[in-house]
């Protein structure tokens, strides 16, 4: 019996298709055979999609579920190429992410995360500016530019691309860098930053995997004032990407439809500004999870309560879904008054259970990463340190064999077949020299005949 499912192929992929990701990785070291059936494209790409859960309302997009936190600490940007991932289910399994991205001239580069994303995420690289430069060298900072990647990594199937970043900077001009991937519409994902021009005018400028290229997009509508201020970064859910902001006297919300090409308002968050005056809220959380949008919202006058708003999916209306009262069951004690929200996020069905579960994840005491039940106000620790503060990056983790590279296909759903898909762009290890190893050579050997004179 056991030779027959091992001779068939097709038997054998189907049982594969079912294992979880980190059993999969395991089963590579199994044989060559395993590993060369694992790593096809066309396997990993079919083990996404078997990952997606279906959305009960069919007017909207399925969805993959986290499986853990993705943090990245400020020094972890410092040269280190790493995050560190907390699972939602095994307590034991939290582990180190790393950036397979290798240069010619290592240590002189910092890299942070940006976004995640179904499973990849999106790196940005900037050279470390060598002493002996001057600020204001206008040499050194163009190259320095031109040593400035993005990259996009899947930390389980160790792939990795280099990105120019097609002029994108950190700089007021600029939004935030966005990544798009979502593999039940297609396998390829897209980078797309705004950016304001001298004469006013925003663009749009949109890399697409699928194309291997940049290309920039004029906007259909005028600019909204302070785009690019916004206290937060914008979140990509659904085909739009996201912004909110909570002022003295104001809410400020509106999204942006990448096809249509145009900004529209978000609904107003339904609070009354006379019986609570906006000053006296405090938004904790804006972001996605099971392609819903979520707010946490906190009030200045009542400690360790916090409220938890869901748009509708038509964007009709907030809804005031949740609460969270970290006062009961245990969760703090009576000498701790600090609890920090960091997200809403959903997560599959018990095995005696159909509908999922939706948690809030805390930082209690600085010191534990709590997942709190928002139905039944259960909870338990994730992860506990004796010093846990909110981290430089966090998001949610997705553990998928998503792949993009050369080798990729596709599914034809007129032809019924799978097809390859056009080539990707060249990866980061290649042994081409980068213009910036030169530049720092050259410092290092300025100071060098300093140091002898």
């Amino acid at each position: 019996m056991c030779d027959n499912v091992l001779g068939d192929d097709d038997l054998l992929t189907e049982i594969l298709l079912r294992l979880p990701v980190k059993d999969l990785l395991r089963c590579k070291c199994v044989c060559k055979k395993w590993m060369s059936l694992i790593s096809e494209p066309q396997f990993c790409y079919r083990h996404t999609l078997r990952l997606c859960r279906k959305n009960p309302n069919p007017n909207t997009n399925p969805y993959l579920y986290p499986s853990g936190m993705l943090f990245q600490e400020s020094i972890d940007c410092v040269r280190n190429k790493k995050g560190y991932v907390v699972s939602f289910t095994d307590n034991s399994n939290n582990r180190f992410i790393h950036l397979n991205a290798h240069t010619n001239f290592e240590g002189t580069l910092n890299y942070r995360l940006l976004r995640s994303c179904n499973g990849l995420q999106l790196w940005d690289s900037t050279p470390i500016r060598p002493w002996p430069s001057p600020t204001n060298d206008a040499e050194a900072n163009k190259i320095l530019q031109r040593c400035s990647f993005f990259y996009v990594s899947n930390p389980s199937t160790g792939r990795c691309v280099r990105i120019d970043r097609f002029g994108f900077a950190f700089h007021p001009g600029f939004s935030s860098a966005f990544l798009v991937f979502e593999p039940w519409i297609s396998p390829h994902y897209k980078v797309i930053f705004f950016e304001i021009t001298s004469k006013r005018k925003v663009k749009m400028s949109v890399y697409s995997s699928e194309k291997g290229s940049w290309s920039k997009h004029d906007l259909l509508s005028p600019l909204p004032p302070d785009l690019f201020r916004f206290p937060r970064p914008g979140v990509y859910c659904n085909g739009s990407i996201h912004w909110f902001d909570l002022g003295d006297n104001f809410v400020n919300s509106l999204y942006f439809d990448i096809d249509r090409l145009c900004f529209k308002d978000l609904p107003v968050l339904p609070i009354t500004h006379g019986v609570l005056p906006y000053d006296q809220l405090q938004v904790m959380h804006f972001g996605e999870s099971g392609g819903n949008l979520y707010l946490i919202m906190a009030r200045s006058t009542v400690l360790l309560k916090y409220d938890i708003w869901e748009l509708k999916e038509d964007y009709s209306r907030w809804i005031l879904k949740y609460n969270v009262d970290a006062t009961k069951n245990n969760l703090v004690h009576n000498w701790c008054i600090d609890v920090t929200p960091l997200r809403v996020v959903r997560q599959p069905p018990n095995e005696d259970g159909e509908e999922e579960s939706i948690f809030a994840i805390l930082i209690v005491d600085h010191r534990k990463l709590v997942s709190y039940n928002l139905k039944d106000h259960s909870w338990k620790i994730l992860h506990q340190a004796d010093r846990f503060s909110p981290p430089y990056f966090k998001d949610q983790y997705f553990d998928t064999l998503a792949n993009d590279d050369e080798n990729s296909v596709y599914f034809d759903t007129n032809r019924l077949c799978f097809d390859k898909l056009p080539a990707s762009p060249v990866s980061v290890d290649s042994n081409s020299e980068l213009p910036c190893v030169k530049y720092f050579g050259e410092c290092m050997q300025r100071e060098a005949t300093l140091d002898a004179n």
